[in-house]
């Protein structure tokens, strides 16, 4: 019964649909420009760009009916990412995302992804705490999923370091370490200045809150402050689960110590790479889509 149910996971059940913003070349010109230059193998029609909520970028392959129909390339560039970084680092981080691809790091065939996949695509259709099948994966697979989401974790972090140095090659190693510095310092910045003061703003609300959006766009002059950048974000604990290694490591895999300074940030990404009409109504969506659904939380709270 456990066979088949991963055998329905993996072959026929549905994709289950994402929440972010699909992004078409009108939309996102400059991004779709970027895509297609650092990716030799590019074909559009297999291709998917999303923007989303995150200050993250990402990319995976979609290998639908035992990959009958080819694999389907998805990339999601977060929201914050390109109001927070300049063009240049933006560039850097999709080449990265683009070594991923590359290097097979987005395939099954490569590692441990569509087994993990398949099981959670289960859980999610098959309720362990409400279904008979469900129940029986988790007995049978629980030990199993364990072991080989530590073993995923290595080989991640492995594979995080390899797509650094593939993208370097793209972009140069300067360029790649300006980035990892700015999306570590910058990452930092923005949960100390945003999210966890809205949370906790959150936890004690009657209505809601300025939303996350508009509270990044008034403070994102101090989130891109500069100065001395990298002292404090190498010497942090780094998370033992986390499936990325540290920036330290990751920086002396590019044959760098320290960088004190990454120099003037220019102009917001968002403004070369998406159009001006997508820039204004994504932040103001997504910062839609969070009131209401922290208006109902606090609704029910009451």
């Amino acid at each position: 019964m456990a066979a088949m149910a991963l055998a329905i996971g993996l072959l026929f059940l549905p994709s289950r649909k994402h929440r972010s913003f699909e992004a078409d070349e009108e939309t996102a010109p400059g991004l779709w420009a970027v895509w297609k230059e650092l990716d030799r193998s590019f074909v559009r029609s297999n291709r998917t760009l999303l923007v989303d909520t995150d200050f993250n970028a990402s990319i995976s392959e979609t290998s639908r009916y035992a990959g009958l129909f080819g694999q389907h390339v998805t990339m999601t560039v977060g929201l914050p990412l390109l109001m927070i970084l300049d063009q240049r680092a933006v560039r850097a981080v999709i080449a990265h995302e683009v070594a991923h691809a590359r290097l097979r790091h987005t395939s099954g065939g490569t590692n441990l992804a569509d087994f993990m996949t398949a099981a959670e695509n289960v859980f999610f259709y098959a309720d362990p705490e409400q279904t008979v099948t469900g129940y029986i994966v988790r007995i049978l697979l629980h030990s199993l999923l364990e072991r080989l989401e530590k073993e995923y974790r290595a080989l991640s972090r492995e594979n995080e370091l390899a797509a650094d140095l593939e993208a370097a090659e793209q972009v140069g190693r300067g360029e790649m370490a300006r980035a990892l510095v700015m999306v570590e310092v910058f990452g930092t910045r923005l949960t100390d200045l945003i999210f966890a003061p809205l949370q906790k703003e959150v936890l004690g609300a009657i209505k809601a809150p300025s939303p996350p959006f508009a509270r990044i766009s008034d403070q994102i002059a101090t989130i891109r402050a500069p100065g001395p950048m990298t002292a404090a974000s190498l010497g942090r604990e780094h998370d033992p689960d986390s499936t990325h290694p540290p920036l330290g490591q990751r920086l002396a895999s590019l044959e760098y110590t320290d960088i004190s300074d990454v120099g003037e940030v220019q102009a917001s990404a968002i403004d070369q790479l998406l159009s001006p009409n997508a820039a204004n109504e994504l932040a103001l969506r997504f910062d839609e889509e969070w009131r209401k659904k922290v208006q109902d939380w606090v609704s029910v709270g009451r």
